[in-house]
C-alpha cells in the first residue's frame, strides 16, 4: 500500500489526535517524564507523560483533515510547557542524499529510531531524543520526489 503522506504538503500537526498505530518506538525516561517517539509509517506521534497528564504531538496525514503545518507550537499541561517547532527546506537531490547518510551512518545510536519507506531509501523518518533536561527530541522526514525535509523540535519542561 503507498503512503499517502508523501510530501510536507499533506501532513497535518496536531497537539490531539488518538494514538495511531505504531510501527516502531523509542521510549525515554527523563525524571517524573515518559516519552514515547513513536513511528507511523513516514510520520511521527509524541508523546509524554508528566505527573499533570500527557501531552502529544502528531504530525501525520489525517484523513478528512486539511494540510497544517504551523512553524510553532505550545502547550501548557498542569506545571509543564510543549514547545514545538517546523522546518520544511527545499534541497537538492545531492543535498537530501547527504542529509540521509549523515542520519543513517548514525543509525546504531540508541537514542535515534529510522524507518526507511516505499521503495526510495532516502525516504525516511527519523526521531531522536536529543536531550533530558530539558527533555527534548527532534524528528526528520524526508520526501525525495519532492526535495522536501520536514524537521520538528519538540521539548518538555516544567515552569517556574
Amino acid at each position: 500500500m503507498p503512503y499517502v503522506d508523501v510530501s510536507a504538503g499533506s501532513l497535518t500537526f496536531r497537539p490531539d489526535a488518538p494514538s495511531m498505530p505504531v510501527l516502531d518506538r523509542l521510549d525515554r525516561d527523563a525524571g517524573p517524564l515518559r516519552l514515547s517517539l513513536r513511528l507511523l509509517g513516514a510520520s511521527h506521534q509524541a508523546v509524554v507523560a508528566t505527573p499533570d497528564g500527557s501531552v502529544a504531538e502528531t504530525l501525520a496525514y489525517r484523513d478528512g483533515l486539511p494540510p497544517d503545518l504551523p512553524e510553532h507550537f505550545s502547550q501548557r499541561v498542569g506545571a509543564w510547557r510543549h514547545r514545538y517547532t517546523c522546518a520544511v527546506e527545499h534541497l537538492t537531490v545531492p543535498e537530501l542524499r547527504s542529509r540521509v547518510r549523515e542520519l543513517r551512518a548514525r543509525e546504531d545510536e540508541d537514542d535515534l529510531l529510522i524507518g526507511v519507506f516505499g521503495d526510495r531509501p532516502d525516504a525516511i523518518t527519523a526521531l531522536e531524543v536529543t536531550g533530558t533536561e530539558p527533555l527534548t527530541w527532534r524528528t526528520v522526514h524526508t520526501y525525495p520526489q519532492h526535495g522536501q525535509i520536514v524537521t520538528t523540535t519538540g521539548g518538555i519542561a516544567r515552569l517556574g
